[in-house]
């Protein structure tokens, strides 16, 4: 039986025409690829981050009644979102828009959910406001808002997804691996006897 597929010693070129050469060598520069893929989304991310962090200083130079006319007038940000999203209660918005004081840190809390909605939009989504609502695009039986994913401090993964970059079922996997068990949606779509699509919760009666 044939076991050695060296070639013969002192033939021209025997170390390319060795019939694993190319396949060794393409192992290799995959490797290298994608060593470097990870390294330039690393870098890539960390200066999100920095551009993040330099815009929402910019905007926390402006009153807390600027911040929060930029996000419910002009993005149509829900005050509920705006609470859940800085840590605070509906009544503690109420209260600043009404010239109560917010403390530094719920101000740039504030301000950096406004820079965050124009990395949004720079990242092609027209309405920043309304895409944070809607669901990510994962299978139908899951439902995840990438407003949660923000609450729970996952912005540089979220501008992935919305650059596309990034598929939201991997991000999810990363982040949240137990995400199919725990984020499975109680409604699911069907299609009814008229032939229209339709809602039910999950194991009802079909």
């Amino acid at each position: 039986m044939i076991r050695d597929y060296s070639p013969e010693q002192g033939t021209p070129s025997a170390a390319i025409t060795h019939p694993g050469y190319f396949r060794t060598e393409a192992g290799t520069l995959r490797t290298q690829v994608s060593a470097l893929g990870g390294d330039i989304a690393e870098i890539h991310n960390q200066a999100t981050e920095e551009d993040l962090r330099t815009r929402a200083a910019v905007k926390a130079k402006h009153g807390v009644p600027t911040l929060l006319q930029e996000l419910a007038v002009e993005r149509g940000m829900a005050w509920s979102d705006i609470a859940r999203l800085v840590g605070v209660s509906v009544s503690a918005v109420r209260k600043w828009r009404t010239g109560g004081d917010a403390t530094p840190e719920k101000r740039r809390l504030l301000a950096q959910l406004a820079a965050f909605l124009d990395l949004l939009e720079e990242s092609s989504i027209e309405d920043p406001a309304q895409w944070l609502e809607m669901d990510l695009a994962l299978p139908s039986d899951y439902s995840v808002r990438a407003v949660e994913l923000y609450a729970d401090g996952h912005m540089i993964a979220l501008l992935e997804i919305a650059g596309q970059r990034r598929d939201p079922a991997h991000v999810l996997d990363e982040i949240d691996p137990q995400w199919r068990d725990t984020r499975r949606s109680d409604i699911e779509v069907f299609t009814a006897t008229d032939g229209q699509l339709a809602f039910r919760e999950r194991g009802g009666s079909r």
